[in-house]
Formats: C-alpha cells, structure tokens, sequence
C-alpha cells in the first residue's frame, strides 16, 4: 500500500482556484472567502498570472482601516508558492512546514496556474488512506 508520502500532487489537489484582480478591495475578499465558503484566493496580475494568495489569516493586517480602501495586494503573501501537479505530496509538505504555508498554487508542465494543494487536502488523503486503503 502506497502512503501518502508517494502520492502526486495530481491525486489530491483540488482543481481550479478562485481569483481577483490585484486591485480587489479587501471588503470584496472578504465577501467571497464567506459566500463561497473557501479559506483563499489566488490574486492575479492582468495576464492572469498569480502573484499572491490571500487567506482567513491575512484579513487582520487591514485591521484599523476601512476594509474598501486597502487593496488585496497590502495583505497578500507574496510571491506565492507554487508546485507542479506531478511532483510528490512529501516534497509539497517539506516545503508547506519549511515556509510555514497552508497552501500552494498548483501548475502543469507549461506553468499554467491548475489549482490550489491545502493541508486540508493532504490531511484528507491521510485519513482516506487511514480508513479505506489506497484504490
């Protein structure tokens, strides 16, 4: 049975990833980590590139000013960590513990932007290995 240390990345990201504009208010980020009930969002440039992610634990950096008048781009972590979607979940984890994030920006053989690889993906492959076994 393979453990989770030789499954791709591929095998448990989830794909696709939702974006905004570098220009995003970070009252229009908030709005749409609650409604669309997600920890992040990928923020990019207008080639459509990342160039940051923006999460729950970055809001409290525009704490003190008016959340319509800071821009995504004052709170973001920047730049954004990437993986390719072939590489191996252990490398994603050494790299998540070693620069203390959550998550990574996932991308093909070309480097086009796939999806998002979280913790909460690699802690939910554990334990469906955990309690099924590997298919």
């Amino acid at each position: 049975m393979k453990g989770i240390e030789e499954t791709k990345v591929k095998d448990i990201m989830t794909y696709g990833a939702i974006t905004v504009p570098e220009n995003t208010s970070v009252i229009e980020v908030v709005n749409i980590l609650v409604e669309g009930g997600v920890h992040a969002i990928v923020v990019v440039n207008q080639r459509r590139e990342p160039i940051g992610v923006v999460s729950e634990v970055d809001i409290p950096k525009a704490f003190g000013r008016n959340f319509e008048d800071v821009q995504v781009t004052e709170i973001m972590h920047s730049p954004p960590e990437v993986i390719e979607m072939n590489k191996s979940v252990k490398d994603a984890g050494e790299i998540m513990q070693n620069r203390h994030i959550h998550r990574m920006i996932v991308t093909d053989d070309s480097k086009e932007m796939r999806g998002i690889l979280s913790l909460t993906d690699i802690i939910r492959e554990i334990y469906r290995i955990s309690r099924n076994g590997r298919k």
